[in-house]
């Protein structure tokens, strides 16, 4: 298997202005801890326990969204409104959930980064508790940002509008933008806000799911783009 990491990558980061950060799966070791949380949710409600792939398939939409495609009735906003706050309040409290895990050698790359020129945001479906929360856990971490972007701001992926928002509050333009993502969700937000796209294989998608869509960029790891500044 030949990964598309090396095919011009080196090339555009050297016109890439602003890089894009999605977090679960991305930058944080999540989604065994998401699946897990959904399966506690939806069966502490009684209702059909979702697979671990139909999980994955929300991941980067707004917990609301995902939570209501997986329900037997989807338009049944009530029941999503519910389940979406039981899913919240069974991630407050279980600790073996809601824990913190940044891939190893996060902290470094996003330094490194920042000490190439590169600004950075974040692009998450996470509501703002969720990144705020990230941000009490590891504190460190926020310092690197300048944009954030959370599920509260803007429409869900795979809308262009987090990416667009991002470009209006730092003043990039969208072709300089390049975004990092693990969810295919991910890859169709820049794809349709016309920004660069590369992809990770630590989270919800693995190597052919990106192929499919002809993804521009992927790599196997968020840290391995410094190999390419």
């Amino acid at each position: 298997m030949t990964l598309k990491f090396d095919d011009g990558l080196k090339e555009q980061m050297s016109n890439v202005r602003l890089i894009a950060f999605d977090v679960d799966g991305t930058l944080t070791d999540s989604i065994d801890q998401i699946i897990l949380c959904f399966t506690r949710t939806f069966s502490h409600c009684g209702l059909p326990v979702p697979s671990a792939e139909a999980v994955k398939g929300t991941i980067g939409m707004s917990l609301y969204l995902g939570i209501k495609s997986l329900l037997p009735d989807p338009t049944d906003e009530r029941l999503a409104a519910e389940v979406t706050q039981l899913y919240r309040d069974t991630f407050a409290v279980s600790k073996d959930i809601n824990v913190t895990r940044l891939f190893d050698g996060t902290l470094d790359m996003l330094a490194a980064l920042k000490d190439h020129g590169y600004e950075l945001a974040i692009a998450s479906g996470k509501s703002k508790v969720g990144v705020d929360r990230l941000f009490v856990d590891v504190p460190e971490l926020k310092q690197y940002f300048s944009v954030i972007c959370t599920g509260d701001d803007c429409e869900s992926k795979p809308s262009p509008a987090m990416i667009n928002l991002i470009s209006a509050r730092s003043g990039t333009p969208v072709d300089r933008i390049i975004g990092v993502g693990d969810a295919v969700l991910d890859i169709q937000m820049l794809r349709n806000a016309g920004a660069h796209e590369l992809a990770v294989l630590t989270g919800a998608c693995d190597y052919y799911a990106f192929d499919d869509l002809d993804t521009e960029f992927i790599l196997p790891k968020a840290t391995d783009i410094l190999k390419y500044i």
